[in-house]
Protein backbone atom coordinates (compact mmCIF):
# COMPACT_ATOMS: atom_id res chain seq x y z
CA UNK A 1 0.00 0.00 0.00
CA UNK A 2 0.98 3.63 -0.63
CA UNK A 3 0.33 6.37 1.50
CA UNK A 4 0.80 9.84 0.51
CA UNK A 5 -0.02 12.74 2.84
CA UNK A 6 0.64 16.76 1.88
CA UNK A 7 2.03 19.06 4.48
CA UNK A 8 3.45 22.19 3.85
CA UNK A 9 3.39 21.28 -0.17
CA UNK A 10 5.97 18.55 0.47
CA UNK A 11 4.80 15.16 -0.48
CA UNK A 12 6.04 11.81 1.78
CA UNK A 13 5.88 9.00 0.35
CA UNK A 14 6.00 6.27 2.71
CA UNK A 15 5.36 2.38 1.35
CA UNK A 16 4.52 -0.70 3.52
CA UNK A 17 5.40 -4.15 2.42
CA UNK A 18 2.98 -6.46 2.02
CA UNK A 19 2.49 -9.18 4.26
CA UNK A 20 5.13 -12.47 4.25
CA UNK A 21 6.86 -10.89 1.76
CA UNK A 22 10.69 -9.49 1.51
CA UNK A 23 13.40 -8.49 -1.17
CA UNK A 24 16.99 -9.53 -1.08
CA UNK A 25 19.49 -7.46 -1.32
CA UNK A 26 21.67 -8.09 -4.64
CA UNK A 27 24.89 -8.36 -4.09
CA UNK A 28 27.66 -7.85 -7.00
CA UNK A 29 28.07 -10.96 -9.56
CA UNK A 30 31.64 -10.93 -8.67
CA UNK A 31 30.21 -13.17 -5.25
CA UNK A 32 29.35 -16.54 -4.55
CA UNK A 33 26.01 -16.09 -3.37
CA UNK A 34 24.38 -13.82 -5.84
CA UNK A 35 21.02 -11.93 -5.88
CA UNK A 36 18.05 -13.75 -3.73
CA UNK A 37 15.11 -13.20 -6.21
CA UNK A 38 12.02 -14.60 -4.45
CA UNK A 39 8.23 -15.02 -5.84
CA UNK A 40 5.29 -16.31 -4.75
CA UNK A 41 5.53 -19.18 -6.95
CA UNK A 42 8.79 -20.95 -8.33
CA UNK A 43 9.52 -21.76 -11.51
CA UNK A 44 12.37 -23.97 -12.85
CA UNK A 45 13.54 -23.76 -16.11
CA UNK A 46 13.25 -27.57 -17.99
CA UNK A 47 15.25 -27.05 -21.59
CA UNK A 48 15.53 -24.00 -22.95
CA UNK A 49 17.50 -20.91 -21.76
CA UNK A 50 14.69 -18.24 -22.03
CA UNK A 51 12.23 -20.29 -20.18
CA UNK A 52 13.29 -18.20 -17.17
CA UNK A 53 10.88 -17.22 -14.35
CA UNK A 54 9.53 -13.30 -14.90
CA UNK A 55 7.50 -12.97 -11.91
CA UNK A 56 7.46 -9.92 -10.01
CA UNK A 57 10.61 -9.65 -7.44
CA UNK A 58 9.53 -8.64 -3.97
CA UNK A 59 10.00 -5.41 -2.23
CA UNK A 60 12.98 -4.29 -0.45
CA UNK A 61 12.83 -4.76 3.29
CA UNK A 62 13.80 -1.75 5.52
CA UNK A 63 17.16 -0.92 4.50
CA UNK A 64 18.31 -0.26 7.78
CA UNK A 65 18.67 -3.85 8.53
CA UNK A 66 21.47 -3.94 5.59
CA UNK A 67 24.88 -3.93 4.92
CA UNK A 68 27.21 -3.95 2.30
CA UNK A 69 30.02 -5.12 0.79
CA UNK A 70 31.48 -3.68 -2.15
CA UNK A 71 34.02 -5.75 -4.36
CA UNK A 72 37.13 -4.59 -4.78
CA UNK A 73 39.53 -5.44 -7.36
CA UNK A 74 41.03 -8.95 -6.79
CA UNK A 75 44.83 -8.90 -6.24
CA UNK A 76 46.87 -10.79 -8.74
CA UNK A 77 48.82 -12.54 -6.04
CA UNK A 78 47.72 -15.68 -4.80
CA UNK A 79 48.48 -16.74 -0.90
CA UNK A 80 51.39 -18.88 -1.98
CA UNK A 81 53.32 -16.09 -4.06
CA UNK A 82 51.89 -13.75 -1.44
CA UNK A 83 54.53 -15.42 0.96
CA UNK A 84 57.41 -15.83 -1.01
CA UNK A 85 57.17 -12.19 -1.99
CA UNK A 86 56.74 -11.35 1.27
CA UNK A 87 59.87 -13.31 2.07
CA UNK A 88 62.13 -12.21 -0.54
CA UNK A 89 61.08 -8.13 0.33
CA UNK A 90 62.74 -8.56 3.88
CA UNK A 91 66.26 -6.97 3.54
CA UNK A 92 68.99 -7.26 6.11
CA UNK A 93 71.77 -4.54 5.38
CA UNK A 94 75.49 -5.48 6.38
CA UNK A 95 77.58 -2.49 6.49
CA UNK A 96 81.40 -3.35 5.30
CA UNK A 97 84.56 -1.53 4.56
CA UNK A 98 83.24 -1.45 0.41
CA UNK A 99 79.90 -0.16 1.19
CA UNK A 100 76.31 -1.71 2.32
CA UNK A 101 75.42 -4.98 1.24
CA UNK A 102 71.65 -5.79 1.42
CA UNK A 103 69.98 -8.70 1.65
CA UNK A 104 66.48 -9.93 1.37
CA UNK A 105 66.16 -13.26 3.40
CA UNK A 106 66.24 -15.38 0.83
CA UNK A 107 70.04 -14.53 -0.44
CA UNK A 108 70.92 -13.84 3.60
CA UNK A 109 69.67 -17.62 4.34
CA UNK A 110 72.27 -18.70 1.37
CA UNK A 111 75.07 -16.61 2.80
CA UNK A 112 74.95 -18.29 5.92
CA UNK A 113 74.55 -21.96 4.74
CA UNK A 114 78.33 -20.57 2.55
CA UNK A 115 79.74 -19.40 5.86
CA UNK A 116 78.48 -22.90 7.59
CA UNK A 117 79.96 -25.04 4.81
CA UNK A 118 83.14 -22.88 3.94
CA UNK A 119 83.65 -22.96 8.26
CA UNK A 120 83.13 -26.86 7.94
CA UNK A 121 85.40 -27.22 5.07
CA UNK A 122 87.97 -25.30 6.50
CA UNK A 123 87.93 -27.03 9.93
CA UNK A 124 88.09 -30.62 8.01
CA UNK A 125 91.36 -29.11 6.16
CA UNK A 126 92.50 -28.50 9.73
CA UNK A 127 92.34 -31.50 11.37
CA UNK A 128 92.98 -33.79 8.29
CA UNK A 129 96.16 -31.48 8.14
CA UNK A 130 97.14 -32.43 12.14
CA UNK A 131 96.30 -35.59 11.57
CA UNK A 132 98.64 -36.44 9.23
CA UNK A 133 101.30 -34.82 10.78
CA UNK A 134 100.97 -36.46 14.12
CA UNK A 135 99.85 -40.14 12.58
CA UNK A 136 102.71 -39.50 9.85
CA UNK A 137 105.20 -38.98 13.00
CA UNK A 138 103.67 -41.91 14.27
CA UNK A 139 104.06 -44.58 11.92
CA UNK A 140 107.74 -43.17 11.06
CA UNK A 141 108.50 -44.58 14.88
CA UNK A 142 105.76 -47.79 14.91
CA UNK A 143 107.68 -48.51 11.29
CA UNK A 144 110.79 -49.95 13.05
CA UNK A 145 108.89 -50.78 16.91
CA UNK A 146 107.99 -54.69 16.49
CA UNK A 147 106.66 -56.03 19.77
CA UNK A 148 106.62 -59.89 18.87
CA UNK A 149 109.52 -60.20 21.12
CA UNK A 150 108.33 -61.35 23.97
CA UNK A 151 106.52 -64.27 21.38
CA UNK A 152 109.72 -65.22 20.61
CA UNK A 153 111.09 -64.72 24.13
CA UNK A 154 108.65 -67.69 25.03
CA UNK A 155 109.90 -70.08 22.61
CA UNK A 156 113.00 -69.69 23.27
CA UNK A 157 112.05 -70.94 26.86
CA UNK A 158 110.23 -73.90 25.38
CA UNK A 159 113.19 -74.95 23.01
CA UNK A 160 115.50 -74.76 25.79
CA UNK A 161 113.47 -77.27 28.23
CA UNK A 162 112.55 -79.66 25.35
CA UNK A 163 116.33 -79.96 24.11
CA UNK A 164 117.44 -80.14 28.04
CA UNK A 165 114.78 -82.98 28.82
CA UNK A 166 115.06 -84.62 25.22
CA UNK A 167 118.21 -87.13 26.43
CA UNK A 168 116.60 -90.25 25.37
CA UNK A 169 116.42 -88.77 21.37
CA UNK A 170 119.82 -87.04 20.63
CA UNK A 171 118.21 -86.02 17.40
CA UNK A 172 115.09 -84.76 18.41
CA UNK A 173 117.08 -83.01 21.15
CA UNK A 174 119.16 -80.92 18.67
CA UNK A 175 116.55 -80.02 16.50
CA UNK A 176 115.09 -78.30 19.54
CA UNK A 177 118.99 -76.84 20.25
CA UNK A 178 118.70 -75.71 16.72
CA UNK A 179 115.58 -73.92 16.90
CA UNK A 180 116.30 -72.10 19.91
CA UNK A 181 119.24 -70.75 18.14
CA UNK A 182 116.81 -69.43 15.51
CA UNK A 183 114.38 -67.78 17.78
CA UNK A 184 117.62 -66.34 19.50
CA UNK A 185 118.51 -64.06 16.54
CA UNK A 186 115.10 -63.31 15.91
CA UNK A 187 114.10 -61.80 19.50
CA UNK A 188 117.29 -59.94 19.77
CA UNK A 189 116.99 -58.54 16.35
CA UNK A 190 113.73 -57.22 17.04
CA UNK A 191 114.53 -56.37 20.53
CA UNK A 192 117.35 -54.35 19.48
CA UNK A 193 115.57 -52.24 16.67
CA UNK A 194 113.17 -51.39 19.76
CA UNK A 195 115.58 -50.31 22.20
CA UNK A 196 117.00 -48.53 18.82
CA UNK A 197 113.70 -46.64 18.52
CA UNK A 198 111.96 -45.77 22.29
CA UNK A 199 113.22 -43.06 24.57
CA UNK A 200 116.19 -43.85 26.42
CA UNK A 201 114.16 -43.19 29.36
CA UNK A 202 112.19 -46.16 28.85
CA UNK A 203 114.93 -48.59 29.23
CA UNK A 204 115.14 -50.39 32.64
CA UNK A 205 118.83 -50.38 32.73
CA UNK A 206 119.25 -46.63 31.90
CA UNK A 207 116.89 -45.64 35.07
CA UNK A 208 118.80 -48.12 37.76
CA UNK A 209 121.92 -46.87 36.50
CA UNK A 210 122.54 -50.47 35.12
CA UNK A 211 125.12 -51.82 32.69
CA UNK A 212 122.56 -53.92 29.95
CA UNK A 213 124.51 -57.23 30.58
CA UNK A 214 123.77 -57.05 33.93
CA UNK A 215 119.83 -57.33 33.77
CA UNK A 216 118.57 -60.52 35.04
CA UNK A 217 116.64 -60.97 31.85
CA UNK A 218 120.29 -61.16 29.84
CA UNK A 219 121.86 -63.38 32.13
CA UNK A 220 118.87 -65.69 32.15
CA UNK A 221 119.55 -65.96 28.25
CA UNK A 222 123.21 -66.21 28.80
CA UNK A 223 122.78 -69.64 31.02
CA UNK A 224 120.41 -71.11 28.55
CA UNK A 225 123.09 -70.57 25.79
CA UNK A 226 125.46 -72.42 28.40
CA UNK A 227 122.49 -75.61 28.46
CA UNK A 228 122.51 -75.59 24.67
CA UNK A 229 126.47 -76.19 24.72
CA UNK A 230 125.92 -78.62 27.18
CA UNK A 231 123.49 -80.17 25.33
CA UNK A 232 125.10 -79.94 21.89
CA UNK A 233 128.22 -81.68 24.15
CA UNK A 234 126.12 -84.30 25.27
CA UNK A 235 126.19 -83.29 29.58
CA UNK A 236 122.51 -82.95 29.45
CA UNK A 237 122.86 -83.72 33.67
CA UNK A 238 124.45 -80.68 33.79
CA UNK A 239 122.19 -78.46 31.97
CA UNK A 240 119.13 -80.15 33.40
CA UNK A 241 120.52 -79.02 37.00
CA UNK A 242 120.43 -75.61 34.97
CA UNK A 243 117.24 -75.89 33.90
CA UNK A 244 116.28 -76.55 37.42
CA UNK A 245 118.23 -74.36 39.70
CA UNK A 246 117.07 -71.71 41.62
CA UNK A 247 118.84 -69.25 40.01
CA UNK A 248 117.80 -69.52 36.54
CA UNK A 249 114.11 -69.40 37.70
CA UNK A 250 114.68 -66.15 39.75
CA UNK A 251 116.09 -64.88 36.72
CA UNK A 252 113.33 -65.72 34.47
CA UNK A 253 111.44 -63.17 37.03
CA UNK A 254 112.90 -60.19 35.73
CA UNK A 255 112.15 -60.23 32.11
CA UNK A 256 108.22 -59.28 32.64
CA UNK A 257 109.92 -55.68 34.39
CA UNK A 258 112.80 -55.29 32.15
CA UNK A 259 112.03 -55.88 28.89
CA UNK A 260 108.36 -56.14 29.09
CA UNK A 261 107.99 -52.42 29.28
CA UNK A 262 109.96 -51.87 25.97
CA UNK A 263 107.10 -53.86 23.93
CA UNK A 264 104.18 -52.15 26.15
CA UNK A 265 105.58 -48.98 25.33
CA UNK A 266 105.73 -49.49 21.50
CA UNK A 267 102.33 -51.26 21.50
CA UNK A 268 101.04 -48.42 23.84
CA UNK A 269 102.29 -46.05 20.78
CA UNK A 270 100.24 -48.08 18.48
CA UNK A 271 97.29 -48.16 20.59
CA UNK A 272 97.80 -43.83 20.65
CA UNK A 273 98.11 -43.52 16.86
CA UNK A 274 94.59 -45.95 16.57
CA UNK A 275 93.17 -43.84 18.97
CA UNK A 276 94.00 -40.51 17.26
CA UNK A 277 92.72 -41.57 13.97
CA UNK A 278 89.35 -42.75 15.77
CA UNK A 279 88.96 -39.36 17.05
CA UNK A 280 89.83 -37.32 14.10
CA UNK A 281 87.36 -39.88 12.44
CA UNK A 282 85.02 -38.91 14.72
CA UNK A 283 85.75 -35.13 14.86
CA UNK A 284 85.84 -35.16 11.06
CA UNK A 285 82.18 -36.97 11.07
CA UNK A 286 80.61 -34.65 13.10
CA UNK A 287 81.53 -31.32 11.27
CA UNK A 288 80.02 -33.32 8.30
CA UNK A 289 77.41 -34.14 9.95
CA UNK A 290 76.59 -30.81 11.56
CA UNK A 291 77.39 -29.00 8.03
CA UNK A 292 74.63 -31.43 6.77
CA UNK A 293 72.31 -31.05 8.85
CA UNK A 294 72.74 -27.13 8.55
CA UNK A 295 72.86 -26.56 4.71
CA UNK A 296 70.79 -29.43 3.34
CA UNK A 297 67.58 -28.19 4.88
CA UNK A 298 68.99 -24.55 3.69
CA UNK A 299 69.45 -25.50 0.05
CA UNK A 300 65.96 -27.35 0.05
CA UNK A 301 63.98 -24.49 1.25
CA UNK A 302 66.69 -22.17 -0.83
CA UNK A 303 65.56 -24.44 -4.16
CA UNK A 304 61.80 -24.32 -2.61
CA UNK A 305 61.55 -20.81 -2.59
CA UNK A 306 63.01 -20.54 -5.69
CA UNK A 307 60.46 -22.81 -7.36
CA UNK A 308 57.72 -21.04 -5.66
CA UNK A 309 58.35 -17.66 -6.86
CA UNK A 310 59.67 -19.17 -10.64
CA UNK A 311 56.00 -20.57 -10.58
CA UNK A 312 54.59 -17.49 -9.26
CA UNK A 313 56.70 -15.28 -11.99
CA UNK A 314 55.55 -17.48 -14.35
CA UNK A 315 52.14 -17.32 -13.70
CA UNK A 316 52.06 -13.93 -13.16
CA UNK A 317 53.32 -13.76 -17.11
CA UNK A 318 50.59 -16.16 -18.42
CA UNK A 319 48.45 -13.71 -16.43
CA UNK A 320 49.33 -10.77 -17.94
CA UNK A 321 49.53 -12.51 -21.76
CA UNK A 322 45.75 -13.81 -21.23
CA UNK A 323 45.07 -9.87 -20.33
CA UNK A 324 46.90 -9.03 -23.76
CA UNK A 325 44.50 -11.49 -25.28
CA UNK A 326 41.41 -10.02 -24.00
CA UNK A 327 42.85 -6.89 -24.86
CA UNK A 328 43.07 -7.62 -28.32
CA UNK A 329 39.77 -9.00 -28.55
CA UNK A 330 38.30 -6.34 -26.96
CA UNK A 331 40.17 -3.77 -29.73
CA UNK A 332 38.04 -3.13 -32.51
CA UNK A 333 40.89 -2.45 -34.59
CA UNK A 334 42.26 -5.76 -34.33
CA UNK A 335 39.81 -8.34 -33.29
CA UNK A 336 38.73 -8.93 -36.90
CA UNK A 337 42.43 -9.88 -37.63
CA UNK A 338 42.89 -11.52 -35.23
CA UNK A 339 39.87 -13.57 -36.27
CA UNK A 340 41.07 -14.18 -39.15
CA UNK A 341 44.59 -14.77 -38.00
CA UNK A 342 42.96 -17.71 -35.38
CA UNK A 343 41.01 -19.42 -38.77
CA UNK A 344 44.49 -19.66 -40.34
CA UNK A 345 46.17 -21.51 -37.39
CA UNK A 346 42.69 -23.12 -36.73
CA UNK A 347 42.13 -22.39 -33.46
CA UNK A 348 38.80 -20.17 -34.37
CA UNK A 349 36.83 -22.59 -32.05
CA UNK A 350 39.07 -20.81 -29.06
CA UNK A 351 38.45 -17.69 -30.37
CA UNK A 352 34.90 -17.63 -30.45
CA UNK A 353 35.14 -18.93 -27.13
CA UNK A 354 37.24 -15.89 -25.56
CA UNK A 355 34.89 -14.08 -27.30
CA UNK A 356 31.80 -15.16 -25.76
CA UNK A 357 33.08 -15.35 -22.18
CA UNK A 358 33.96 -12.05 -22.81
CA UNK A 359 30.61 -11.05 -24.04
CA UNK A 360 29.18 -12.95 -20.39
CA UNK A 361 31.40 -11.07 -18.60
CA UNK A 362 29.82 -7.75 -20.18
CA UNK A 363 26.92 -8.75 -19.19
CA UNK A 364 28.02 -9.23 -15.74
CA UNK A 365 29.53 -6.04 -15.56
CA UNK A 366 25.98 -4.15 -16.66
CA UNK A 367 24.38 -6.61 -13.71
CA UNK A 368 27.06 -5.39 -11.13
CA UNK A 369 26.06 -1.73 -11.92
CA UNK A 370 22.58 -2.34 -11.81
CA UNK A 371 22.79 -3.89 -8.34
CA UNK A 372 25.33 -1.01 -6.99
CA UNK A 373 22.61 1.56 -8.21
CA UNK A 374 19.58 -0.49 -6.56
CA UNK A 375 21.53 -1.39 -3.40
CA UNK A 376 23.06 2.63 -3.17
CA UNK A 377 19.52 3.17 -3.22
CA UNK A 378 18.98 1.67 0.12
CA UNK A 379 21.96 2.96 1.55
CA UNK A 380 20.57 6.26 1.16
CA UNK A 381 17.04 5.50 2.41
CA UNK A 382 19.20 3.86 5.78
CA UNK A 383 20.20 7.42 6.40
CA UNK A 384 16.43 9.43 5.97
CA UNK A 385 13.90 7.51 5.14
CA UNK A 386 11.36 9.76 3.43
CA UNK A 387 13.50 12.35 1.49
CA UNK A 388 16.06 9.92 0.77
CA UNK A 389 13.29 7.55 -0.89
CA UNK A 390 11.88 10.25 -2.72
CA UNK A 391 15.91 11.18 -4.04
CA UNK A 392 16.40 7.79 -4.67
CA UNK A 393 13.19 6.89 -6.97
CA UNK A 394 14.21 9.98 -9.02
CA UNK A 395 17.63 9.00 -9.15
CA UNK A 396 16.37 5.40 -10.42
CA UNK A 397 14.12 7.43 -12.77
CA UNK A 398 16.84 9.44 -14.38
CA UNK A 399 19.00 6.29 -14.85
CA UNK A 400 16.05 3.90 -15.62
CA UNK A 401 17.92 0.75 -13.57
CA UNK A 402 14.89 -1.51 -12.18
CA UNK A 403 14.41 -5.09 -11.02
CA UNK A 404 13.27 -6.07 -14.49
CA UNK A 405 16.52 -4.90 -15.57
CA UNK A 406 18.39 -7.19 -13.68
CA UNK A 407 16.14 -10.03 -14.21
CA UNK A 408 16.29 -9.03 -17.95
CA UNK A 409 20.47 -9.05 -17.45
CA UNK A 410 20.62 -12.64 -15.69
CA UNK A 411 18.46 -14.22 -18.61
CA UNK A 412 20.66 -12.87 -20.71
CA UNK A 413 23.63 -14.23 -18.68
CA UNK A 414 22.02 -17.98 -18.46
CA UNK A 415 21.32 -17.71 -21.94
CA UNK A 416 25.04 -16.68 -22.99
CA UNK A 417 26.22 -19.56 -20.39
CA UNK A 418 24.05 -22.32 -21.61
CA UNK A 419 25.26 -21.37 -25.43
CA UNK A 420 28.96 -21.94 -24.18
CA UNK A 421 28.16 -25.17 -22.44
CA UNK A 422 26.06 -26.45 -25.25
CA UNK A 423 28.31 -24.91 -28.37
CA UNK A 424 31.86 -25.42 -26.83
CA UNK A 425 32.18 -27.44 -23.41
CA UNK A 426 30.17 -30.28 -24.37
CA UNK A 427 31.69 -33.17 -26.05
CA UNK A 428 28.84 -33.02 -28.32
CA UNK A 429 28.98 -29.14 -29.11
CA UNK A 430 28.99 -27.97 -32.43
CA UNK A 431 32.61 -26.49 -32.18
CA UNK A 432 33.66 -28.78 -28.32
CA UNK A 433 37.19 -27.77 -27.39
CA UNK A 434 39.46 -29.23 -25.69
CA UNK A 435 39.57 -28.51 -22.21
CA UNK A 436 38.96 -30.40 -18.87
CA UNK A 437 35.70 -32.44 -18.26
CA UNK A 438 35.67 -31.18 -14.79
CA UNK A 439 35.34 -27.39 -15.79
CA UNK A 440 32.31 -27.55 -18.32
CA UNK A 441 31.14 -30.08 -15.04
CA UNK A 442 30.96 -27.19 -13.35
CA UNK A 443 29.39 -24.76 -16.00
CA UNK A 444 27.17 -27.25 -16.06
CA UNK A 445 26.58 -27.88 -12.52
CA UNK A 446 25.88 -23.96 -11.79
CA UNK A 447 23.48 -23.83 -15.24
CA UNK A 448 21.50 -26.31 -13.42
CA UNK A 449 21.37 -24.51 -10.06
CA UNK A 450 19.89 -21.73 -12.05
CA UNK A 451 17.31 -23.19 -14.29
CA UNK A 452 15.60 -25.43 -11.02
CA UNK A 453 16.05 -22.06 -9.18
CA UNK A 454 18.39 -23.43 -6.70
CA UNK A 455 20.48 -20.53 -7.61
CA UNK A 456 19.16 -16.98 -8.31
CA UNK A 457 22.14 -15.91 -10.41
CA UNK A 458 25.28 -17.18 -12.01
CA UNK A 459 28.75 -15.96 -10.44
CA UNK A 460 31.09 -13.60 -12.44
CA UNK A 461 34.07 -16.23 -12.47
CA UNK A 462 32.09 -18.78 -13.81
CA UNK A 463 34.03 -19.10 -16.80
CA UNK A 464 37.36 -17.52 -15.25
CA UNK A 465 39.40 -21.02 -15.22
CA UNK A 466 38.11 -21.97 -19.00
CA UNK A 467 39.17 -18.50 -20.25
CA UNK A 468 42.63 -18.62 -18.45
CA UNK A 469 43.32 -22.51 -20.00
CA UNK A 470 41.99 -21.04 -23.46
CA UNK A 471 44.12 -18.10 -23.57
CA UNK A 472 47.08 -20.40 -22.27
CA UNK A 473 46.20 -22.65 -24.93
CA UNK A 474 46.12 -19.62 -27.64
CA UNK A 475 49.91 -17.78 -25.93
CA UNK A 476 51.46 -18.86 -29.22
CA UNK A 477 49.04 -18.12 -31.56
CA UNK A 478 48.94 -14.44 -30.46
CA UNK A 479 52.43 -13.96 -30.37
CA UNK A 480 52.75 -15.27 -33.91
CA UNK A 481 49.72 -12.82 -34.36
CA UNK A 482 51.48 -10.01 -32.90
CA UNK A 483 54.42 -10.61 -34.88
CA UNK A 484 52.61 -11.10 -38.04
CA UNK A 485 51.27 -7.16 -37.22
CA UNK A 486 54.98 -6.23 -36.76
CA UNK A 487 55.58 -7.58 -39.99
CA UNK A 488 52.96 -6.31 -41.99
CA UNK A 489 54.11 -2.29 -40.30
CA UNK A 490 57.18 -2.77 -41.16
CA UNK A 491 56.39 -4.11 -44.73
CA UNK A 492 53.99 -0.99 -44.63
CA UNK A 493 57.21 0.70 -43.44
CA UNK A 494 59.79 0.04 -46.32
CA UNK A 495 56.98 0.72 -49.32
CA UNK A 496 56.47 3.92 -47.72
CA UNK A 497 59.84 5.22 -47.42
CA UNK A 498 60.52 3.50 -51.40
CA UNK A 499 57.48 5.78 -52.36
CA UNK A 500 59.14 8.74 -51.23
CA UNK A 501 62.39 8.28 -52.43
CA UNK A 502 60.54 7.58 -56.30
CA UNK A 503 58.55 10.72 -55.81
CA UNK A 504 61.81 12.58 -55.09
Amino acid sequence: MTNQQQDGGVINTTFSSPPNQQFRINSPPSLTNLTSQTSSQDTMLADSPTKINNSSLNRRESSTQKSTTKSLPSSSKTPRSSSVTGFHSRNFRIYTCCGILELNCLKMTSFLALIVSLFAFASLIVIISVNYSIVAGFKATLANLDTDGTYYRELMKLSARAAVTAEYNRTLSLEYVNLYNNYYYLYYVDLNATIANVPASVLYWNQHNMLRDDVKSRRAVKMEITMMVQVTSGNYSAALQTLDSAQYKDLLTGYQEEVQSIFDYADNMKEQSANLDLATTTAALIIACTSIVIVVPVLIVFIVLSVKKDNSKEKQLRQVKKYMIMDTINDPSVVEKFKDFCKQERSEENFALLEKINEYKKLCERSFDIQVFLFDTDVLSSSDQFSEMTSSKEEQSKKGYTEKDLLEIEKKKFEIAFEIYSEFLDVRGDRSVNISKAFADNVKQHLDYFAKGENESIPESLFESIEYEMCVLMMDTHHRFKQHLELQMKEKKQILSSLKKSKK
